[in-house]
């Protein structure tokens, strides 16, 4: 007891010297449950994973503005990027027409330039594939999230973004945490219409550039199991059941820390916490892919203002996200050497249309680059 006190009293010292009353409470609270709830298991280390960061480039109309995103990315010591190409972008108005209708001009245009700057700058760069366009989705479908009614027209899509940037881009995601009905075009999750979906695309991407490796759709960390969503630990069961083991080259995780702070090692059903990554992990060696790499595709804590009246997915302070990001770093390289890389959700937006929303609110830079405390822990991090 002595002990725990001991330590108690190094986290408040060192929080009040780090900020406002509401980062010593939050703190404290975090550092209470690492302390009393257990030792989270641990593997021998492997090196710390990779930094990545989420983008939007696709957003910023003047290209000196992606240049810029990627200049300071590059000067924190992110090597990995991950970018969506929606399809809906690229044939928004019939399969092969790739001519934007309101302006003339090609629909790859954006694209070609995101992949060739993130090439100069020695980025790796992932594009994550989804959204159906119109043409191509049920008639009673309500947004591009659901899948396609034919399912070779997203294969040739994808076929075609994976020769076009032969050799420029890294890897290719296939869609985006389908356990979601919201993800899923408000359909029922089903694990054996994305095992169908993953397969065609991979065989795809392979014949097309054999060196871009193939990553499953990250799925969403969540307890519910109905219609609106499905336990991702029951659904990727359903994946493999499915017959998708050597269909991907790397899974996703998404690694949030939400109400508890990097070090929360709870696993079980009460919360969703930063260690929900080695359940799925545990999954994943029960079906015989040890050997498979995991990268989360979003990590992160919350800086939703205190006043906002959502709080979706919790929330700490400037100070404390920037601590707990680069401590989620370190706790992967010291305990999950499976990890490989990890994307920091998310860089910024370009402009503040949706700072009313509770998941603006993880962004490490504003629309206008003003620099979040995360950016220079990442930064001071990785030097």
């Amino acid at each position: 007891m002595a002990t725990l006190v001991s330590v108690l009293l190094l986290g408040l010292l060192s929080s009040v010297s780090a900020g406002p009353l509401d980062t010593l409470t939050i703190d404290l609270r975090h550092r209470w449950v690492a302390l009393t709830a257990g030792h989270a298991p641990a593997e021998a280390s492997a090196g710390a994973p990779a930094v990545g960061m989420n983008v939007f480039l696709e957003q910023e109309v003047e290209p000196a503005r992606r240049q810029q995103s990627l200049d300071l990315l590059r000067a924190a010591g992110v090597t990995w990027i991950r970018q969506e190409l929606p399809w809906e972008q690229i044939e928004p108005v019939a399969k092969g027409e790739t001519t934007d209708p309101n302006f003339g001009s090609s629909t790859w245009a954006k694209y070609d330039d995101i992949v060739d700057r993130a090439s100069a700058s020695g980025m790796r760069l992932m594009l994550r594939l989804d959204t159906s366009p119109r043409w191509a989705l049920p008639a009673d479908a309500t947004d591009g999230l659901s899948p396609p009614m034919a399912y070779d027209d997203y294969f040739d899509f994808v076929s075609e973004v994976a020769a076009r940037y032969r050799g420029r881009v890294a890897a290719y995601q296939i869609w985006n945490e389908p356990n979601l009905t919201s993800e899923w075009g408000h359909r029922p999750p089903s694990a054996s219409d994305y095992a169908r979906l993953l397969r065609g695309a991979a065989e795809r991407i392979r014949a097309a550039d054999p060196s871009a490796r193939v990553v499953m759709a990250a799925l969403a960390p969540t307890l519910t199991e109905n219609s609106d969503a499905l336990n991702e630990l029951i659904y990727l069961q359903q994946l493999y059941d499915a017959g998708i083991r050597g269909s991907f080259d790397v899974l996703a995780v998404q690694a949030y820390g939400l109400r508890g702070g990097p070090d929360d090692p709870r696993t079980d059903v009460t919360d969703v916490t930063f260690s929900r990554p080695t359940l799925v992990r545990q999954v994943m060696v029960a079906n015989g892919d040890a050997d498979v790499p995991v990268w989360a595709t979003e990590m992160g804590w919350n800086v939703n203002p205190a006043s906002s009246a959502y709080q979706v997915y919790g929330r700490v302070t400037p100070s404390l996200q920037a601590r707990y990001t680069v401590r989620g770093f370190e706790r992967a390289a010291e305990q999950w050497p499976w990890l490989e890389v990890g994307f920091v959700w998310y860089w910024k937006r370009a402009d503040y249309t949706n700072q009313d929303q509770d998941w603006f609110w993880f962004h490490v830079a504003d629309p206008d680059f003003t620099l979040q405390p995360v950016y220079y822990a990442l930064r001071d991090m990785e030097r």
